[in-house]
């Protein structure tokens, strides 16, 4: 059963709008400033530091590329597009920049909030995804050391694969690690015992 979901507040947050001056940006900054958050307004372009913002919302009818310090595939915060057109293009350009939110132009005097509540979980969710992504990739890249544990066993215990991959759950299991890292005890203890033999 999922969790009751926590109203946010964004109260103390600091927002970037990357927008020229336009009755749609300073109805989005009032709406902003009754939220609680600070708003800085810049154009033509963002600057290094404004990647510490809270969130970022910017023009997704007149943006490009040059006007952001960091890469495309990089989003170090929330970010809502301000858009006046259903232009694919422009659409696929704002989510590929890392919308996660957005707001139709013409800004009113609503709507801001909900942007902010879906740009945030949104942000959320991809960092979580990120990092199972990379909990995944250390835990692939440390397959050879397994696959070294379950031969050290299948040789110390003469039996098959299967069984010793079933003796190196339960070493995990009884000593409370992973399956990587109980491979990486059982080589180094292994690998000990192997030295002992040949020493002698």
């Amino acid at each position: 059963m999922a969790g009751a979901f926590r109203t946010p507040s964004f109260r103390g947050w600091h927002a970037v709008v990357l927008h020229r001056s336009h009755s749609d940006r300073d109805n989005l900054c009032r709406q902003m400033e009754r939220l609680g958050l600070t708003v800085e307004c810049v154009w033509p372009e963002l600057k290094p530091e404004h990647a510490n913002a809270n969130v970022l919302v910017f023009d997704g009818d007149m943006g490009h590329e040059a006007q952001f310090p960091w890469k495309a595939d990089i989003q170090p915060m929330p970010m809502i597009a301000l858009l006046g057109t259903e232009a694919p293009g422009r659409v696929e350009w704002a989510i590929r920049r890392g919308a996660g939110a957005h707001l139709n132009k013409p800004i009113g005097s609503s709507g801001v909030y909900g942007a902010l509540v879906v740009a945030q979980r949104s942000f959320d969710e991809r960092l979580a995804y990120e990092e199972r992504i990379s909990v995944l990739e250390h835990r692939l890249s440390r397959r050879p050391q397994v696959v070294e544990a379950i031969l050290a066993l299948m040789e110390q215990k003469n039996c098959d694969a299967r069984t010793a991959y079933r003796d190196l759950r339960e070493l995990a299991m009884a000593g409370r690690l992973s399956i990587e890292d109980a491979a990486d005890e059982l080589n180094a203890r292994m690998g000990g015992a192997r030295g002992n033999r040949r020493e002698a």
